[in-house]
């Protein structure tokens, strides 16, 4: 029976665990982090009798190096997992894999999911790759094409990668198995983004309807939203935004108004309808 080594999080480490198991492979370690919710990582593992640590391997490594050398794992797996898994950590298993939430080597980085839809793209994906140290760069062992729909958010297009992951995991599994071959990253294409902070969710209404547009829904509830600042200095957190067909309004870019309790406001080409909001007083 293959050996496995977890690193994950949340329901979607919970998700890709249960498959794992469920496919004859034996978890024999899990590296999380603490949640202690119904459908989390470490909440799985104590009802399977697993043994779970919230350590970061870096700060105790040579503790964890000799527990992992001993269960000699046949791989690691790492499936939204926050810390950086040492390189004296994950070649101790035969091999180390990642499933990463864009078509590598494209969106390297943070949150590509929401990055990807303010950035326009039509399409998105998860990857399976190989872990190496430089992050995201491994060869390629599976990737799955997601369309991205002109009402996805970030939150719905991430729920549609969390129904893919258990399946191109165990699928990237047996093809390392299998010995199938694998696919180079090309650094022509790469592209890399960093983290998001609520503060980044600032509309710049001077850009094109579809731009706002889209960056406007990349952040929608529950993810913290897009915001700006109506006449008065009270914060508007928008989560839907659309075009106004009927483009008749003489107001500065940018400039929120009110008219038979709706909001409107100009961007660069098009008037814009506010239509769904959250007013901070």
């Amino acid at each position: 029976m293959k050996k496995v080594i977890f690193c994950g999080f949340g329901k979607l480490g919970r998700d890709c665990m249960k498959a794992i198991l469920e496919n004859g492979y034996q978890i024999k370690y899990v590296m999380t982090h603490r949640e202690n919710e119904v459908n989390s990582v470490d909440t799985f593992a104590q009802s399977a009798g697993i043994e779970y640590s919230y350590v970061d391997a870096r700060k105790n490594l040579r503790d964890l190096t000799e527990q992992i050398k001993s269960i000699s794992p046949d791989f690691l797996i790492s499936v939204n997992y926050r810390y950086i898994i040492p390189k004296e950590i994950f070649t101790l298993a035969d091999f180390a894999l990642n499933i990463h939430g864009s078509l590598l080597p494209k969106y390297r980085g943070r949150t590509p999911h929401v990055w990807s839809i303010i950035n326009g793209e039509t399409e998105s994906g998860i990857t399976c790759h190989l872990i190496e140290e430089s992050v995201d760069t491994g060869d390629i062992i599976s990737q799955k094409v997601i369309p991205i729909e002109l009402k996805d958010t970030g939150y719905s297009l991430l729920k549609k990668f969390e129904s893919e992951y258990p399946t191109l995991l165990i699928d990237s599994i047996e093809k390392l198995i299998n010995g199938s071959d694998l696919t180079k990253q090309d650094d022509k294409f790469a592209s890399y983004y960093g983290k998001r902070t609520p503060d980044m969710g600032y509309i710049d209404f001077r850009k094109k309807a579809s731009e706002v547009i889209d960056f406007v829904r990349a952040q929608a509830e529950p993810y913290p939203g897009a915001y700006y600042y109506l006449l008065d200095g009270r914060k508007i957190i928008i989560n839907r935004i659309a075009i106004h067909e009927i483009n008749d309004f003489n107001t500065e870019i940018g400039v929120i108004i009110e008219m038979d309790n709706r909001y409107y406001v100009r961007c660069e080409d098009q008037t814009l309808r506010i239509e769904d909001y959250r007013v901070i007083d």
